[in-house]
This record gives C-alpha cells, structure tokens and sequence, in this order.
C-alpha cells in the first residue's frame, strides 16, 4: 500500500476499477462472491484513501484544492508556483499521477511519444473515447479533451 496506489489493498482496488468501470454494486458482489454490504463498506474505505492520496500529492506540489471527487479519481487544482491549473488522478492500473496544464512546443519535446501514451492508457483506463486518430493530435490537446471528461466540463 503506497501513495502511488492509492493506499489500496489489491482488493479494495479491485473493487473500486469494477466501480469505477460503471459495475453495480450488487454486480460486484455476485461476482465476488460477497454481500453488497460488504462492497459498499470496501468502496467507502477505498474512496476515503484515494481522497487522501489525492489530496497528500496536492499538498506535497502546493497545489490549491478546487475539486475533489475520489469516487471518479481526480482533484482539480491550482499551482501557483507554475501558474497553471494541476490535475492529480488516481486509475487502478496507472495509480497516482499528478498533471500540469501547459501550452508547451509538444512537437519539438523528446518526450512526445512518451506523454501522448500516458494520457491515452489514463483515458483508456477510464473507458474514455477521446477521438478518432490520436495519433497526431498533441498530447496538449488530449490532455484537454482527457480533464474534461474527467471533470465532467
């Protein structure tokens, strides 16, 4: 259990991917062979230390707190050291990452490959459709297309 996932045990991680994936708590516990009680009482301890991840990566980087929903794994921020707003998420298979709004030369940065993937397995991880050939758009503009539907925006 680290901060990077979440403080999550395997099964309360588990259990909160298939949540998060849009399962129903009853489908849930048919499938683990458990009581619905039990994966409500597992989602809110879940939630309760993805809050406080999100929240402890947030107080680490001084990014000011505007949202906090640790039942979709996000905290929506501002930093004022970089002057720019800050995303903290939280998926099951890519754990805790912390992300900053740039306007940034993506076509010239040696890390373009490497920032387009992470944004598409955090989208895919999500079940989000961004567009149709990701491809050649910049990771600058997925990341916008990516926090939107996070936020819900």
């Amino acid at each position: 259990m680290t901060l990077r996932l979440g403080y999550l045990t395997p099964k309360q991680k588990i259990i909160w991917d298939l949540k998060s994936r849009g399962q129903q708590e009853a489908s849930i516990a048919r499938k683990l062979n458990v009581t619905r009680q039990t994966i409500h009482s597992v989602l809110d301890t879940a939630n309760i230390k993805i809050g406080d991840a999100l929240q402890e990566v947030a107080e680490i980087n001084k990014i000011e707190v505007e949202t906090l929903d640790p039942n979709r794994g996000f905290l929506k921020g501002y930093s004022n050291h970089f002057k720019t707003q800050a995303f903290v998420t939280f998926s099951a298979k890519n754990g805790v990452q912390l992300w900053y709004k740039h306007e940034g030369d993506c076509e010239k940065c040696n890390k373009l490959d490497a920032c387009r993937a992470a944004l598409l397995a955090e989208a895919k991880d999500r079940n989000f459709l961004l567009l149709d050939d990701t491809s050649k758009i910049l990771p600058s503009k997925l990341a916008e297309a990516l926090f939107a539907k996070i936020t819900g925006e």
